[in-house]
């Protein structure tokens, strides 16, 4: 699936492609920067604990699809969603599968803001009971908060009614995934806290790029999340173009408010629906409602 297909995004992009002013961290593998789709893309990678260029490996693929999801230029075999906004590329999952740990998640998300990061996308976590974590990752999370910085991670991919943490944690926005007709994917997760914070976008074969060059198409809640940090970061822009002051705790708002029901009738698989259904023209709509 290529993102642009998704509704309501091309007619968000003649308004806006993206404001410069509006940073977007991807706290994921290493992405590699040398692949065509990011020819012309403002990237500008942190140094972390991942020191390794980007592979072959599963994680660099996954951090390129991701990147480029967001930050793939307009005239490549990928187009991104928010191409001419800024990028922060911090490295946290090495092609080894070293464990991250709850804080190193925090140093990354500490590090991303303190690079002037608006929108923080987090495709992955761990698996908790409760959404429960530990304290520095609670505390970074607050920190966002405080500082209106929008966190988006995703929903996980246990195919429960369970939670990961950060996407459990509060002021998070939890993304879950649908296949192509709005159904929610088997494997997306559903905890009770997702219910008010987590919304549904798709996630299932999302077309993106792969490290070396070339493309790969790619399913899970770790796909569909940069594309609500990518919408996210367009209504960002789109506040800017106006002449107002970026608002990341307004954006998330008008996402989760927007969200349309999903395609379940039945009342036993409801809760995989979370908030709904990523709405990109409700959210524009509730954006303006919410600014008067």
């Amino acid at each position: 699936m290529n993102v642009l297909t998704i509704p309501g995004l091309k007619e968000l992009q003649k308004q806006t492609k993206g404001a410069s002013e509006i940073t977007v961290a991807i706290l994921d593998g290493v992405v590699d920067t040398d692949h065509p789709c990011f020819n012309g893309a403002d990237l500008t990678r942190l140094p972390t604990l991942v020191q390794h260029q980007a592979t072959a490996g599963q994680m660099s693929t996954h951090g390129t699809h991701i990147a480029s999801l967001i930050f793939a230029q307009p005239n490549s075999d990928i187009q991104g969603i928010a191409p001419q906004c800024r990028g922060l590329l911090v490295p946290v999952f090495a092609d080894d599968n070293r464990k991250l740990s709850q804080l190193d998640l925090a140093r990354a998300i500490e590090q991303a803001a303190e690079n002037g990061a608006k929108v923080i996308n987090i495709s992955g976590g761990a698996l908790t009971d409760m959404g429960e974590a530990e304290d520095w990752l609670i505390r970074a999370v607050e920190m966002c908060n405080e500082r209106n910085i929008l966190l988006v991670a995703a929903a996980g991919h246990d195919g429960c009614e369970c939670l990961q943490v950060p996407a459990a944690l509060p002021a998070v926005l939890a993304v879950g995934a649908v296949d192509a007709r709005g159904h929610p994917l088997d494997f997306s997760n559903w905890g009770e806290t997702y219910q008010s914070q987590g919304i549904l976008a798709p996630g299932e074969n999302i077309l993106g790029a792969k490290p070396g060059g070339g493309t790969v198409q790619l399913s899970g809640t770790s796909f569909a999340a940069p594309i609500v940090a990518g919408v996210a970061a367009l209504l960002l822009s789109l506040q800017v173009q106006r002449g107002e002051t970026p608002n990341p705790h307004a954006v998330r708002e008008a996402i989760l408010k927007s969200a349309l029901p999903c395609q379940y009738a039945d009342s036993e698989n409801e809760p995989k629906c979370l908030a709904g259904v990523l709405n990109i023209s409700g959210a524009i709509k509730q954006l303006g409602t919410s600014k008067k």
